[in-house]
């Protein structure tokens, strides 16, 4: 567990990504902890509803308005990067290549700290070109920031808002858990955390130097079996969860079709690249979140929100 520092001050924070899932919720947690918030935003139209006084969106993407946002920034939190791309080059071109340009940027501009939003794929970079991308953004920050670097390796992402994980919850509604079978697929351990708590974990803690030197999985839920999310979903929902454990005779087609689609239609997540990272044995986590919100209640209110088709509140802001 890491215990948050208390600031006697506000910061201004530069923030990438900032239009994404996780990034919606970073932004109102760093307003409502008095920061001010200097963020990239490739189409301004699309935030106009997303605006507050400590608030400053600036046009432009990674390598256009990197020293635009750094300028004046007591730190930057760098969450953008693809998920997905057509090509391996892509994939490090943004989240590697990218990166390293945005440290050098928040470097000349005399940033204190760097907060990199990784992921725990990083851990094994040669399972995909997502995983090792990830990894390489690491190394270029570290090779051109010589400040303090936080890097924050983060373990699945669940949250209201989310569009990736959303079938997921609507199969679990229907009492159906499918997860990647196989050879030994009941000892695979995961990891996973609720985007409100990671985003405050980021503010709170990362910001605040507690990672610093570091890095970290802050999670909820830091080690679970698929049967024991199995059972603990059962326990939060009050319904039989049936895990169906996929065979890799089925997973390996899916994969190579999914690969098709998302090549050429953008749709699709399980891609061959990708299903090394599913197939992998341990996700886990030696983090947890100090105070976070009980996996149960996590749980529930990600349910309400795709149940009611709510995402994050932008009038708020």
């Amino acid at each position: 567990m890491v215990s948050p520092r208390k600031l006697n001050r506000s910061l201004t924070l530069a923030v990438t990504g900032g239009t994404g899932f996780l990034g919606k919720y970073v932004i109102e947690t760093a307003l409502d902890e008095g920061h001010k918030i200097r963020a990239m935003v490739r189409r301004p139209e699309a935030v106009n509803d997303f605006t507050h006084e400590n608030l400053t969106w600036i046009k432009g993407g990674l390598g256009q308005a990197d020293a635009e946002i750094c300028d004046g920034a007591d730190a930057v939190i760098h969450l953008a990067g693809l998920i997905k791309a057509k090509t391996r080059e892509l994939f490090y071109a943004v989240n590697g290549d990218a990166s390293g340009i945005l440290a050098t940027a928040a470097q000349e501009c005399g940033v204190k700290r760097f907060v990199l939003i990784s992921s725990m794929a990083a851990r094994e970079p040669k399972l995909s070109h997502y995983a090792g991308s990830k990894r390489a953004g690491e190394r270029a920050v570290q090779k051109v920031f010589s400040n303090k670097i936080a890097i924050i390796r983060a373990p699945a992402v669940f949250g209201g808002g989310d569009k990736a994980t959303e079938p997921f919850f609507k199969l679990l509604k229907k009492g159906l858990l499918p997860v990647p079978g196989g050879r030994g697929w009941k000892t695979r351990k995961i990891s996973m955390v609720y985007a409100p708590d990671l985003a405050r974990d980021i503010v709170r803690a990362a910001v605040t130097g507690c990672y610093d030197g570091e890095i970290a999985s802050p999670a909820n839920m830091p080690e679970l079996t698929w049967q024991a999310f199995g059972d603990l979903c059962e326990q939060t929902f009050e319904r039989k969860i049936r895990v169906i454990p996929l065979p890799k005779v089925l997973l390996y087609p899916v994969g190579a079709i999914t690969s098709l689609t998302s090549w050429w239609l953008g749709v699709g997540h399980l891609t061959l690249d990708k299903l090394g990272e599913f197939l992998h044995s341990d996700w886990s986590s030696e983090t947890l979140i100090l105070d976070a919100t009980p996996p149960k209640e996590a749980l529930k209110l990600t349910m309400a929100a795709y149940s009611d088709q709510k995402e994050i509140p932008k009038g708020r802001l």
